[in-house]
């Protein structure tokens, strides 16, 4: 292994471990002034955050850590690109007897050029695990977008329809409206029944029953 690889393994390893210590100043102690965090995918609503908001953050996750480890699953390394992808099993105890957890996460590290130092995390996570964490286990100021799916929660147990921003709707109001229809299927599926309609499809007449 040539030297400057070593060194790119070594640091990325070092950050690996600063997790693990659940101490901000160790897991900053490898990072870039001008360290720059970034955890996708977006529709979490997590802001990318600078070396000073990383560390708070980090405070508050490992708030609610007894134990914590980042441990590899596989490492590749980029020499061109000086830089490494991580993915990584994140497993921790949570305190006040809330159990395990257990979590994944791939991880692109930049490196600076001479290799001792980390520029840039993007960090992809499982989002329902995310979320999970915002609802459940984090700080308020965690940054996932949880709130909003709270509200949504709330909003669908009252029968409103819910838009969510995308594709999905989510009403429950609507149930009632498609036990009406049903009711009417039935009664035209029974004239049928009787042999008395027939209908084209696909190019042939046939009679429904």
């Amino acid at each position: 292994m040539d030297e400057t690889r070593a060194r790119r393994l070594s640091t990325v390893h070092a950050l690996l471990d600063g997790y693990g210590s659940l101490s901000v100043p160790t897991l900053l102690s490898n990072t870039s002034p001008d360290f720059y965090h970034q955890v996708l995918p977006e529709s979490l609503g997590m802001v990318p955050r600078n070396r000073e908001s990383f560390a708070q953050h980090a405070a508050g996750i490992f708030n609610v850590f007894d134990e914590f480890r980042m441990v590899p699953k596989s490492i590749v390394d980029d020499a061109p690109g000086n830089m490494a992808v991580v993915h990584a099993r994140m497993q921790g105890v949570l305190k006040g007897g809330a159990g395990e957890w257990i979590n994944e996460c791939v991880m692109m590290i930049q490196l600076t050029p001479d290799a001792t130092q980390v520029v840039r995390v993007t960090e992809f996570v499982d989002s329902a695990k995310a979320l999970e964490m915002a609802r459940k286990h984090a700080p308020d100021d965690f940054g996932c977008d949880a709130d909003g799916d709270k509200e949504k929660s709330a909003r669908s147990a009252k029968g409103e329809y819910i838009y969510d921003g995308a594709v999905n709707f989510k009403p429950t109001r609507l149930m009632v409206g498609l036990g009406l229809v049903q009711v009417v299927v039935l009664i035209f599926l029974l004239y049928l029944a009787q042999g008395v309609f027939s209908f084209e499809f696909w190019g042939e007449s046939e009679t429904c029953f």
